[in-house]
């Protein structure tokens, strides 16, 4: 299963960690390069660093062949903007991180 991650944070590499052990092939899309960095280094996933929520940044980590997309930053509107993108470009399925119900 192919699948996106917007967010490399806790949440992002919480996820991304037991997905790849999985055998999923997972692609984590940041706008902090550290963050990013530390995260592609010690799992086994692809990075891409930008701003989620922009057409160019998602189609360069492959959104629209993916199967499921995770919006998990800090921010609802900016996971919520992503999800909606996300279907936009052709993602199977998309799944928003919002703690503000």
């Amino acid at each position: 299963m192919d699948i996106v991650i917007v967010g490399a944070a806790k949440v992002g590499y919480a996820l991304s960690e037991p997905l790849g052990r999985e055998g999923h092939n997972i692609t984590i899309i940041d706008n902090n390069l550290h963050t990013l960095s530390q995260t592609t280094e010690t799992l086994d996933v692809m990075g891409v660093h930008g701003n989620g929520a922009t057409k160019a940044v998602q189609e360069e980590a492959g959104v629209p062949n993916a199967d499921l997309l995770i919006a998990a930053t800090s921010t609802d509107e900016l996971n919520m903007l992503c999800c909606l993108l996300a279907k936009a470009l052709g993602a199977q399925n998309t799944i928003a991180r919002v703690r503000n119900p």
